[in-house]
């Protein structure tokens, strides 16, 4: 069981490593779920986001998670195509492929409820606590419209910027593409965002494929044992596992006590998406 659960953290480990703030995901039942909406609309991301450990210089300082909007009637939600595809080979008894270590594990549910945004984080209780929820008003960004504009996958963009909650941000969306939607929680241009970055090149949101579906594909919720909180109860959650690893594994689960070496754990760079 020990020689087990070592193993475990170790893999936790190089997930965080390669990670940000997102937790190393666990897998989780895709049989289980509430249908919200069906998707006709579908959106190929990949997700660049600077590492909070490079073990050298020559280390790049990057990684990449493949992710996908879907855009419903009413609904749209935001999610790992990496982690997803993980689930799915578990699910399949598919052996010795390993999930992405760039793989996310919160899912985007934009309008639900109306008006609302909803954020699931399917971290999973053996390493970070549970799985957790929640929800808020649907941001309203104060944009401003640039007269710069760029070609991305066939499309004229438009340059527009906003800041958002600590962040400034440039975007660049397709007035040909009748979407106020974007990728995670961007949004409420009149155009579908293709490209979106922080002024500090932290976070970089990059389309790479649309597509109009001929089947549409339901919008799922998965119906796992969720902890209700707030955003900002959320990022507490994220700040305290960062500021103290050690400490945090072994108050979430108790056999890990004793099991992890504290003096060659690698010290982690919290740099959170949202800073307010």
């Amino acid at each position: 069981m020990k020689k087990l659960l070592l193993i475990l953290i170790a893999a936790s480990c190089v997930s965080i490593i390669n990670a940000q703030y997102f937790t190393p995901p666990t897998e989780i039942p895709l049989n289980k779920f509430k249908a919200l909406d069906s998707g006709q609309l579908k959106f190929t991301y990949f997700f660049s986001y600077k590492k909070c450990y490079r073990l050298n210089e020559s280390d790049t300082a990057f990684v990449v998670d493949k992710q996908v909007l879907l855009v419903g009637k009413n609904v749209s939600k935001y999610y790992s195509q990496y982690y997803l595809d993980c689930c799915e080979r578990v699910m399949n008894k598919v052996k010795n492929i390993p999930m992405e270590s760039s793989a996310c594990s919160f899912e985007v549910f934009k309008n639900y409820p109306v008006n609302k945004v909803t954020v699931t984080e399917q971290a999973g209780s053996h390493f970070f606590g549970g799985n957790y929820i929640y929800n808020e008003d649907k941001p309203e960004f104060k944009w401003t419209i640039d007269k710069d504009t760029t070609t991305i996958l066939g499309y004229t963009c438009q340059k527009a910027i906003t800041t958002f909650r600590g962040r400034n941000y440039i975007a660049w969306f397709a007035p040909e593409i009748p979407s106020n939607n974007g990728p995670w929680k961007f949004g409420g241009l009149p155009g579908l965002i293709l490209k979106i970055s922080d002024d500090k090149h932290n976070f970089i949101f990059e389309c790479s494929g649309i597509q109009q579906l001929e089947k549409p594909e339901s919008i799922k919720l998965y119906t796992l044992n969720y902890t209700k909180l707030t955003r900002k109860e959320m990022y507490k959650i994220y700040a305290r596992f960062f500021k103290d690893p050690i400490r945090f594994f072994s108050e979430v689960n108790s056999e890990m006590r004793g099991l992890i070496d504290a003096k060659n754990m690698l010290k982690l760079n919290y740099i959170p998406i949202e800073l307010e």
